[in-house]
Parts: C-alpha cells; structure tokens; sequence
C-alpha cells in the first residue's frame, strides 16, 4: 500500500513539474517581446546569412546591368537638353549668314582657315559645358541606380531566409566595397571631359568645311552679277561726278563704287535668303543631328566601358574576400 502510494505521488508531482515547465515556457515565449521582460532575459543571438559568392556575383552583374540599362534609356532627353541652344542659335547664326557683314566675314574667315572658330563661337559656346552637365548627370544615376538596385536583391534575398536574418559581415564588406568602388571606376564625366570640347571643335570645324565649299562658290555667281551692275554703275557715276573737279570726281567715283558694290551685294543677299535660307536651316540642323549621334555614340561607349571596367572589378574583389 505504502509503496503505490508513493508511486501516485511521484507520478502526479513530475506530471505537474513537467506540466508548469511547459507553461511557464509558453508564457515566456509568448512574452519574450514585453519592454520588461526582455530586459530580465537575454537578447537572442542574431542569425546572419552569408550570401554564397556566385549568387552576390550575379546580383553585382544585375545590378550594373540595370545601371547601363536606366542611364542609356535617359540619353536622349539629356541630350535633347544639352542640343536645345545650338539648335535655338540656327536662325540666329542664318540672320548672319544672310547680311552682307556676315557674307564677308564667312569669306574672310573661310580663306583665313578661321571660319570653324567663328562656328563654334556662334552655334556652340554652351555646349562644352552642357554634355559636361551630361555626364555628371550619367554618372550620378549610375551610381544610384547600382547602389538601389543591388541593395534591393539582397533585401529579397534576406526575406526569403527568415524574418529576423540579417546579412552577414562577409557579404556586407563586399556590397559596400562594390558601391564605394563603383562611384570612381570609370566615370563618364571623365571621358567626356577629355572629348567633348575636341567633339564641338570637330564638329564646328566640319560644318565649316562644308560651308566654305558654298560660300566660295556663291562668291564666284556673284562676280558674274556684280560685273554687269558695276559697268553700269560706272557710265552713270562718271556722268554725275564729272563736273566736281579731279579730287571730288575720284571722292565721287570711290563712293559711288562702294554705294554699288555693297548695294548689289545687299540685293543679292536678300534674293540668296529668299530662295535658300530654309534649306540652308535644314543643312545646318542635319550637320548638328550627325554631330548629336556621333556625341551619343561616344557617351554610350564611355557608359558601356563603366559597366565593363566595375563589373570586372567588383568580382575579382568579390573573389578575393572569400
């Protein structure tokens, strides 16, 4: 009797022991997050999560192909911004063109070697300065672009292995190092501060080349006119000048060649722009889109040897801290 007694009472004591040890567990576990109670227990140990390398390899080419991808896609409108003067300067640089002071500058300039200067000058003085806005702009993007975007895929990757996994010491030296390295590897502003004032020079020396070709050839058509309104001119001056005497009839002669002279030129001038100052405006219009594209071209480039030059270089360090 003596010994079932015991053993009821050593059967019901573990059952309540083991019975209030699963309780109370419950009721810590299920206030472990109370302001008071977790200053009684002890923090749990963080979990952390090292991303293997190949996978953060593939999220650095992710990230830097959507880099090159989102600043190419914003080109156009950076370059429609940067343009927008030169082509506002066309019927500007067409009222000089169409002037007698301006037809004799272009000659003067055109046999000097000169008339790209004067081009540039013109057309272009803001350019230099806005494809440097150009680049900066690119380059900023970039960076942002890569630097969100890559945080991004590790978000992803740390909420599909647990709710309070944080990443792992290893793979955040390698995503700082990646985004630090990627704001002074290649930039663009580089590239094209080197380029883009050779670009306008080159371009404007071009467009030069190809007016002077008309320009000395309008010169030549007008000698053929200018030589019949001269002749003319000159029967009728010697008549009216006559009777002033020698030094008022060579005073007299001088201006009234002069009155001729740039009086046809003026006519000329002004049938010229009649006829041809829109398709002149349109020559000069495609000489700036062809210099456009040629500037587009070398900025994609320069975007492309960046993505290139950190992607290779972001995973030999990669490799290299594992």
């Amino acid at each position: 009797m003596k010994r079932g007694g015991l053993f009821i009472r050593s059967f019901w004591v573990a059952i309540l022991l083991m019975a209030a040890l699963v309780i109370g567990l419950s009721v810590m576990a299920m206030m472990r997050d109370h302001p008071i109670v977790a200053r009684i227990l002890p923090p749990p140990a963080p979990v952390t999560h090292e991303i293997p390398e190949t996978r953060l390899g593939q999220m650095i080419h992710d990230a830097g192909e959507a880099a090159y991808a989102a600043q190419t896609s914003r080109l156009d409108g950076l370059l429609e911004a940067a343009f927008a003067p030169v082509y506002a300067g066309i019927p500007a640089y067409a009222d000089f063109h169409y002037s007698v002071l301006g037809e004799y500058s272009e000659l003067g300039a055109a046999a000097l070697g000169q008339m790209g200067e004067g081009m540039e000058t013109r057309l272009f003085p803001q350019l230099g300065a806005g494809l440097e806005r150009v680049a900066a702009d690119l380059d900023q993007g970039f960076v942002a672009t890569f630097r969100d975007h890559l945080e991004g895929q590790i978000s992803d990757e740390l909420a599909a292995s647990g709710a309070k996994v944080t990443l792992g010491e290893m793979t955040q030296h390698i995503q700082q190092d990646a985004v630090s390295r990627i704001a002074v590897t290649a930039p663009v502003a580089v590239a094209i501060t080197l380029t883009a004032q050779p670009a306008v020079k080159a371009a404007a020396a071009l467009m030069a080349k190809k007016m002077a070709t008309k320009i000395a050839g309008k010169a030549a058509a007008k000698g053929a006119v200018k030589a019949t309104g001269v002749g003319g001119g000159a029967a009728s001056g010697a008549a009216i000048c006559s009777p002033g005497g020698p030094i008022a009839s060579v005073l007299c002669g001088a201006g009234a060649a002069a009155v001729i002279w740039f009086g046809t030129d003026a006519a000329i001038v002004n049938i010229d722009e009649y006829f041809n100052r829109d398709e002149f405006e349109a020559d000069l219009r495609m000489m700036i889109d062809e210099n456009r594209a040629e500037v587009k071209q070398g900025l994609l480039a320069a975007l492309n040897a960046r993505r290139e030059a950190t992607e290779d270089f972001t995973f030999r360090e990669a490799a290299g801290a594992d």
